[in-house]
């Protein structure tokens, strides 16, 4: 489904450390960026980011690991992740991650569209249902 855009705004670029934060929490720095049918999670995952529970969600999550180590539990069963090691996880799959050693993660996540992170894409102006206007 291709969602409502302003063709004047195209082509956008943007600098995802820059840009405003879904999530800025220790240990982990979020922004989200969308396209007409999905979205790209731009993560980067300090060695201070605390444990967390798995969770899941009802779309599948591909990732690509761009710099640093982590550890990804998928399903109960540990996997690690080293540069330009890409995973995907299926939909309903429980999962979460965290860094290895003591540096730094730098993650990127593949969603389809989802509701719940448009409003984090409001710095978009291409996008009419994002931008307010």
């Amino acid at each position: 489904m291709v969602r409502d855009h302003d063709e004047s705004a195209i082509p956008s670029v943007y600098n995802l450390a820059e840009v405003p934060a879904f999530r800025d929490e220790p240990g982990i720095r979020q922004s989200v960026f969308r396209g007409n049918d999905h979205l790209l999670g731009f993560s980067i995952i300090g060695p201070e980011k605390p444990e967390a529970d798995p969770h899941s969600h009802p779309y599948e999550q591909s990732n690509l690991l761009i710099e640093g180590r982590l550890e990804f539990l998928v399903d109960g069963e540990s996997v690690f992740l080293e540069p330009y090691d890409a995973l995907t996880i299926p939909p309903g799959v429980p999962h979460t991650s965290r860094p290895v050693d003591d540096g730094r993660a730098v993650l990127l996540a593949f969603w389809p569209l989802r509701e719940d992170r448009l409003e984090a894409t409001s710095y978009q102006r291409e996008f009419y249902d994002t931008a307010g206007e």
